[in-house]
């Protein structure tokens, strides 16, 4: 190798390790402003989709931190499995467990959450990109509408667990 692809691998080499640091530190530095907390949310559920099919499931619960009427929090598990399926049926009418990693900031707000799990399945029988949670609004009959300001999915959780 010549002594000026050395230099520009070695060049190369420092500046791949330098941002590997700073990456580092930045990421240090947000955990430190604020933290993580396992949060439980109580989800009504349903099975089933036209598209998905009989394995695909729906889980829902009102807004706890969104007083605006129709204000919703959800999660959709597309079918992996028809044990996980007959997992959540097998609650019968009551509501199912599920449990989010909840990311506060210093202020206290939420700034992101994802799947915990499941009733007991854990995160690790989800797929990553299904794992996230979605804040929504329908009209409700005899209510009036005020325009609903979405926080996602920060209306879902109180503002703080410490």
């Amino acid at each position: 190798m010549s002594s000026s692809a050395e230099k520009a691998a070695r060049g190369g080499l420092i500046w791949s390790l330098l941002g590997g640091l700073l990456s580092a530190a930045l990421v240090a530095a947000v955990a430190c402003a604020g933290y993580r907390k396992s949060v439980t949310l109580e989800m009504s559920w349903t099975r089933g989709d036209n598209f998905y099919g009989p394995n695909f499931i729906h889980l829902e619960s009102a807004c706890l931190s969104n007083p605006e009427p129709g204000c919703f929090c959800s999660l959709d598990i597309t079918p992996t499995s028809k044990e996980l399926a007959d997992y959540v049926e097998s609650f019968g009418s009551n509501r199912v467990p599920v449990k989010f990693y909840v990311d506060y900031d210093r202020n206290q707000d939420v700034v992101g959450a994802i799947l915990e799990g499941v009733g007991e399945w854990p995160e690790d029988r989800f797929h990553i990109k299904g794992r996230s949670l979605a804040t929504g609004f329908r009209m409700l009959p005899n209510k009036r509408a005020s325009g609903g300001h979405v926080n996602n999915p920060g209306d879902c959780f109180p503002k703080s667990v410490k």
